[in-house]
């Protein structure tokens, strides 16, 4: 069997209806759920993680497109997991991958964990990558959007600040509470390593930064 067949197998044999209801409605009835736990989930994963190895960028590819067709939202979880730990197996030639991913099924909970996980990790690694963010910044996309905001999440000392500002402006009028608080949480994240420049932003952008952003951004200021 594949691992694919192995964690259907075992993902359905663990369902649990009342905790599925329950995730259902916490997401906003956009997706179904088995009602796998995330202790659960990831305690099955990581033995058929170890007993089926991935070997090549390729063999990834197919196996995170495949998962990312199921309905039930805990197979794209376990690809988000597949993804980070071959992180070492992700070129620019799967760049395109992970877009359709972000375009896909899209919500807060895979996004941000694409966008701050994989596409950041790969862009760190391929900064002549990066340009293609002047794209997404201004995709009409909402979720392509967020992912260019999210992406320098966690580089710290490594973010390209004049980017991560210059993004912000662009998008700060930008009445969507997704991206209000996408602006908020970069900048807080970054704030961490220069608190700073971030509040000398908030102070020169105050009038046009929403509430939600600025409460954000703040809160380790």
């Amino acid at each position: 069997m594949t691992l694919i067949e192995q964690l259907q197998n075992a993902f359905r044999a663990n369902s649990n209806e009342k905790i599925a209801l329950w995730q259902h409605a916490y997401m906003k009835a956009h997706f179904p759920f088995l009602g796998l736990q995330k202790p659960l989930r990831a305690k099955l994963q990581k033995t058929l993680f170890i007993e089926f190895p991935l070997r090549s960028e390729e063999e990834l590819q197919d196996v995170l497109l495949k998962l990312w067709e199921f309905p039930e939202r805990e197979f794209q979880y376990a690809a988000l997991d597949l993804g980070k730990k071959y992180s070492r197996l992700i070129t620019p030639k799967s760049f395109s991958i992970i877009e359709l991913l972000v375009r896909t099924r899209s919500w807060w909970d895979t996004v941000d964990d694409l966008a701050a996980n994989i596409l950041g990790s790969l862009l760190l690694r391929h900064p002549d990558l990066r340009c293609k963010m002047e794209d997404w910044i201004d995709d009409p996309y909402l979720w392509i959007r967020r992912s260019a905001l999210l992406y320098q999440l966690k580089y710290k000392a490594e973010t390209d600040v004049e980017e991560l500002l210059r993004f912000c402006q662009k998008r700060m009028e930008e009445k969507d509470f997704f991206i209000r608080k996408a602006i908020g949480w970069v900048l807080r994240e970054y704030a961490k390593t220069d608190p700073s420049c971030v509040k000398k932003f908030i102070v020169e952008q105050e009038s046009r930064l929403s509430a939600l952003s600025i409460r954000e951004a703040s809160k380790h200021l």
